[in-house]
């Protein structure tokens, strides 16, 4: 299911029973999806775009400084834009060598030849320092209570762009961060769209409505997919139609049903359960196009 697959889980598990260390940070790539990820373990059954000029985008990693600065906004990197193009405005900014140096909120303001501004100044960061770039903000903390609650997440803080398509890329669905900008490990994965995570329960019937808390509404057509609540519930039994993959068929059932409560044609339930459903951006790439993602339009949640 999407979030960290089973690499980054193992790695994050060793750490926490005391075995063994995290490996170290790793400069990271996304990448597009037409087939999103059928397990855990990595890219199995996921179709990667490939051709028409397709190239993973560097979204994070680490530069050092070449001078120290005290109570300034101003990084000095001599060379920073000729040895890291991928760094951007509004990425994250980060003291690796001396954590506390930098706070969490801070984001690249501007680039130079020499320098990186951030958003605030900062206490002394030492000459030679590792800074680390990352195009996604801080995580947010998980919310809610049971059974209405939101999975911990982090979004792009950045704006990401891919080169040109030469060629049709296909539908994009979904999106994964890796640790190498061709093959490497797949860290964490999630679908596309400025969309988390949310529980939801389906009601027997034919067809069976999901019902999801009132600030979550859904038009005819909306595309989402749906996955088992992890540790809790009873996941339902359909009979006809299915749970599996991308649903593009939603529909308000009748205009007596509110906006957080729908359901999809054909599906039949014998019996009910309780979910975690996501709605889906489905995104056509064609020739000639540049795709750019926004500043909040890629969220992956720890799902």
């Amino acid at each position: 299911m999407p979030g960290a697959t089973d690499y980054s889980a193992v790695n994050v598990l060793n750490y926490l029973t005391g075995q063994l260390i995290v490996p170290a940070l790793p400069s990271v790539w996304l990448g597009l999806f037409t087939t999103a990820p059928t397990s855990d373990s990595g890219v199995t059954g996921a179709t990667e775009v490939s051709g028409g000029s397709y190239a993973r985008v560097q979204v994070a990693g680490q530069v050092a400084t070449t001078s120290a600065t005290s109570s300034s906004a101003t990084l000095n990197m001599t060379g920073v834009l000729a040895g890291s193009p991928w760094l951007a405005a509004g990425m994250s900014v980060r003291d690796v060598t001396t954590p506390a140096n930098i706070s969490a909120a801070t984001t690249i303001v501007s680039i130079s030849t020499n320098a990186v501004v951030m958003s605030a100044s900062q206490t002394t960061v030492g000459s030679g320092d590792q800074i680390r770039f990352s195009s996604f903000g801080p995580p947010a903390n998980s919310s809610g209570a049971e059974p209405n609650t939101t999975a911990a997440f982090a979004q792009n803080n950045a704006i990401i762009t891919f080169p040109q398509a030469s060629a049709s890329w296909g539908t994009v669905v979904a999106f994964g961060l890796f640790d190498a900008a061709t093959s490497g490990n797949l860290l964490a994965w999630d679908w596309l769209g400025n969309y988390k995570w949310i529980p939801a329960t389906l009601g027997t019937g034919s067809p069976g409505n999901f019902t999801v808390d009132s600030t979550n509404a859904f038009a005819n057509g909306t595309s989402f997919v749906v996955t088992g609540k992890y540790g809790t519930g009873t996941f339902p039994t359909v009979t006809s139609g299915s749970l599996v993959g991308i649903n593009t068929s939603a529909g308000l059932g009748s205009a007596s049903l509110g906006l957080n409560t729908f359901n999809v044609t054909g599906m039949v339930v014998s019996v009910g359960g309780e979910v975690m459903l996501r709605q889906v951006l489905q995104q056509p790439i064609a020739i000639n196009v540049t795709a750019s993602f926004a500043q909040n339009t890629l969220v992956i949640s720890d799902a």
